[in-house]
């Protein structure tokens, strides 16, 4: 699927009003089979919210849910309202609370983990979280700071970076806990692909964010393909926790 997906956005230019339609049903439609596959895996493993890894698989369901919310509202004010490009919308807010349930999925998990987290993992972790803080504070937050936007605007121009660089400094230790240790096995390939998803999504929104500042943002901009791939990681690392654990 990411094979015919690449090539779609590829060829976008020759034929525009079909990828205006295809990106928001698309979005919307990959994002809700993620919370369906989230939902059902929750349920097939649920030992009670006393238990320390439901309430991680729980904690990335709600995240999923409310990026589907924000990707639906999306598509009414794009398909119904005639809306191409609301923002910030409604949908911001989902995407911008979507932040609380994944930061806590990663911090509730890496807490579990947390014996394997050794000094060389935190200093590779916080120095490429160092390079990304000062690139994204140079083409985000220090231009969204400064931008003649309205307020509301700037606030988000501001949140969504700072909160994906939270979220990547997470994501990365994750990723080199279950890369570079003794805990590989089953558990390790559904991390990596949650945390995939979760690097996917700080990339498009980085993107988003600069395409957005620059009026460059477009309904079936190539893009979108990071918002679709994180999509599919979500969706087969669930699938795979159904079928494997």
């Amino acid at each position: 699927m990411g094979t015919v997906l690449a090539l779609i956005y590829t060829f976008e230019s020759y034929y525009i009003d079909f990828m205006c339609l295809f990106s928001r049903i698309f979005s919307v439609s990959i994002a809700g089979a993620a919370v369906a596959t989230s939902i059902f895996a929750l349920k097939k493993y649920w030992e009670g919210l006393d238990s320390r890894l439901t309430r991680v698989w729980t904690y990335f369901a709600l995240g999923l849910i409310l990026l589907f919310l924000g990707e639906l509202t999306r598509g009414i004010y794009a398909l119904a309202l005639n809306v191409t490009i609301p923002y910030p919308s409604i949908a911001d807010a989902f995407w911008l609370v979507s932040y609380i349930p994944f930061l806590s999925a990663l911090i509730s998990y890496l807490s579990l983990v947390q014996p394997a987290i050794s000094k060389r993992i935190r200093e590779v972790s916080y120095t490429t979280v160092l390079v990304n803080a000062t690139v994204f504070s140079y083409l985000f937050i220090i231009p969204a700071a400064f931008s003649e936007g309205n307020t509301l605007t700037r606030i988000i121009n501001i949140a969504c970076p700072s909160l994906d660089l939270i979220l990547l400094a997470f994501s990365i230790e994750g990723l080199l806990v279950f890369t570079t240790t003794r805990l590989k096995g089953k558990i390790d390939e559904i991390w990596i692909l949650l945390n995939a998803g979760i690097l996917m999504k700080v990339i498009a929104d980085s993107l988003f964010s600069y395409a957005t500042a620059k009026n460059t943002y477009y309904n079936g901009h190539p893009l979108e393909l990071f918002f679709q791939f994180g999509y599919l990681s979500f969706l087969t690392a669930f699938y795979i926790h159904t079928k494997e654990l």
